[in-house]
């Protein structure tokens, strides 16, 4: 594949345009097909999409390691000023949503 932009796709075009294109893609693609066949195409499609963010972030993180490396600052250091709140935090919205499982466990 092609790393460099050739600006060939997604076209530069409206936002909201390129989003209906999408809807009416999307619509089109249902067609004549039963749930069943539309679940199994759209989870396709959705792990399409997956895929694609996937290896854009991984370039990203590796961008921005190697622009971290270039400048002298430490990819792992960034905010490290910062980074016990960010794990309290972390850790207190893990122990939230255990609470809210074990509350929704119970109603059941």
């Amino acid at each position: 594949m092609n790393n460099q932009s050739n600006h060939g796709f997604p076209p530069n075009i409206d936002p909201q345009l390129f989003a209906w294109l999408a809807c009416a893609i999307g619509s089109a693609c249902v067609g004549d097909y039963n749930s069943n066949e539309q679940n199994s195409f759209g989870n396709w499609l959705i792990l399409v999409g997956q895929f694609i963010l996937t290896t854009a972030a991984q370039q990203q993180l590796i961008n921005g390691r190697n622009r971290s490396h270039n400048t002298g600052e430490s990819w792992n250091s960034l905010g490290s000023n910062n980074n016990q709140e960010q794990i309290n935090f972390l850790i207190n919205a893990v122990n939230d949503l255990k609470q809210e499982l074990e509350n929704l466990k119970n109603q059941l």
